[in-house]
């Protein structure tokens, strides 16, 4: 179900009952461990989360590390022409 290089690789499942009264697996909460910026990136306006991932990390698909490193909910929310992203480590 989940690729065992995903960072929900490790997260267990639990069981609900929807609507319907079907039982169904889902994922339990990840936690997102505490991450620090090593440096900012002031983004311009035709950026995204994925293009700045694949610039510092060759790799479009992290852009989830810069995603928990930020304080936002919404990862759309992030990246804001102007306002300084932070750029974690790639661990």
């Amino acid at each position: 179900m989940i690729d065992k290089t995903s960072r929900y690789a490790k997260v267990p499942t639990a069981s609900a009952v929807d609507a319907s009264g079907e039982e169904v697996t889902l994922l339990a909460l990840r936690d997102i461990p505490a991450t620090t910026g090593i440096f900012s990136h002031t983004p311009t306006g035709a950026e995204r989360l994925d293009h700045l991932s694949h610039r510092y990390y060759r790799d479009p698909l992290k852009f989830w590390r810069i995603a928990d490193a930020a304080d936002e909910l919404d990862p759309a929310d992030i990246v804001v022409p102007g306002r300084k992203v932070l750029i974690p480590p790639n661990r």
